[in-house]
């Protein structure tokens, strides 16, 4: 790492630490609207899990988000602007357009307020429903943004409809000399592929049940045709809370296979009472794989543009886990006392399809006899605020104790179970 960039990364942290509330009071007085953050982090991962890699490695990230928005009466023009930089990076290390992206318009919109709801048009980021199928990743040093129209629509009391037609984003430079060197060039729409949903929310379906149903789709040019439909029953009573989510997709691969996949989500939780509320819950993953890669129709689920964070844990230069071919089953404790929360998830996981990839790690057995057990994984993570909603600390650490796949596979590494720890500290303004 050059200490140049790493002189340049301290100052700027430094420096955004000036902006002060009476100007932020005065630019909303005026119709203007400006908010911001600047976030380092460091992270280490011991041994290699993945094919192809060797040895330990780290990452230090750093990124600075600024979002300004200008309200006129009904209507709010609104411009993120954002950069995403690493060091530490090398030839072996693992690197993708997620951890750089320099100087990049991640939002660029105008939103309307009309009778019963709002329309937006431009580029933006999008957090729908359980955000498993489309979510703004905020660990992730650069989210998924994308460029099109969406709507919000109160359709009757408690009826809401979330509908949006968008083309995703591709994140540039992608190849791997580029980002070594943090070089910048603006990224695109890609109109050949299409992105869109329309999701009904029915709050207070029953007495603290909230339920959602959903059709999303993506249709590529020259490739796959995929449609997902879904529902989800959530809430919670009294000291209770669950989460049932499940999803069919159909559809037809670029390769003219016919597509039948399927995912499912269950979790129940419990709120013990006691000065740090601690939340005990159980969960359960599933997505499907590929069961027979010769019989003329693709099982392999497809998350589309969701969030796997909250579900399987760390991710960064560590992210063993994805949703797909997977089966996961999990406990999770959660405590919050003040400034202070920490969160501990145990999960054992298998394959769905044991003649399926291992995606995360690219490793697969098509013959099967690696077995489908890929190992546990421990995940914990502390976040406090130092300065409630200015300045917050968050480190955690991950373990992947390696089942029969993650050893077995052809060509999975030979070493160490691989332990992953990061630091991260974010300012806000």
């Amino acid at each position: 790492m050059k200490f140049s960039a790493l002189a340049t990364l301290v100052v700027s942290f430094s420096a955004t630490t000036a902006a002060t509330a009476p100007a932020l009071a005065e630019e909303a007085a005026s119709g203007f609207t400006f908010e911001g953050s600047t976030r380092v982090r460091y992270e280490t991962l011991s041994a290699p899990f993945r094919a192809g890699r060797e040895g330990s490695d780290q990452q230090i990230s750093w990124r600075t988000r600024a979002l300004g928005e200008y309200r006129a009466d009904r209507i709010t023009f609104g411009a993120e602007l954002f950069d995403s930089r690493a060091w530490l990076t090398d030839d072996g290390s693992y690197l993708t357009s997620t951890a750089i992206n320099t100087l990049e318009v991640l939002q660029a919109y105008v939103r309307a307020d009309i009778d019963g709801g709002e329309v937006q048009a431009g580029r933006f980021v999008l957090n729908v429903g359980s955000r498993r199928l489309a979510g703004e990743n905020s660990f992730r040093n650069f989210p998924s943004t994308f460029e099109g129209v969406r709507g919000a629509f109160t359709l009757a009391e408690g009826l809401t409809l979330d509908a949006f037609y968008t083309a995703p984003v591709e994140r540039k430079p992608g190849d791997r000399a580029s980002l070594l060197d943090n070089e910048h060039e603006f990224d695109e729409a890609d109109w050949d592929t299409r992105f869109w949903a329309a999701h009904l929310t029915r709050a207070d379906l029953a007495p603290g049940v909230d339920g959602e149903v959903y059709l999303y789709g993506k249709t590529k040019n020259g490739g796959d045709d995929l449609y997902t439909l879904g529902a989800r029953l959530s809430g919670e009573r009294g000291q209770v809370d669950f989460d049932l989510e499940t999803m069919w997709q159909t559809g037809e691969t670029g390769a003219g296979l016919d597509t039948a996949s399927a995912f499912v989500l269950a979790e129940a939780g419990y709120q013990f009472d006691g000065d740090w509320s601690p939340r005990l819950s159980a969960q359960l993953v599933y997505a499907s794989g590929d069961e027979d890669a010769g019989d003329g129709e693709w099982n392999r689920f497809d998350s589309l543009y969701g969030l796997r964070r909250g579900v399987l844990g760390q991710t960064g230069i560590f992210g063993p886990l994805d949703l797909e071919n997977i089966i996961a089953l999990g406990a999770r404790l959660e405590v919050a006392r003040g400034p202070v929360g920490i969160n501990v998830l145990v999960q054992d996981v298998s394959l769905a399809s044991d003649t399926d990839r291992w995606r995360r790690a690219g490793l697969r057995d098509v013959t099967g006899s690696s077995g489908d057990h890929v190992g546990q994984v421990i995940d914990t993570r502390l976040r406090w605020w130092i300065k409630r909603d200015v300045l917050r600390l968050e480190a955690g650490a991950a373990v992947l104790f390696k089942g029969d796949f993650a050893t077995d596979a052809p060509g999975a590494p030979q070493d160490d179970n691989p332990l992953y720890s990061y630091v991260m500290l974010t300012r806000s303004f």
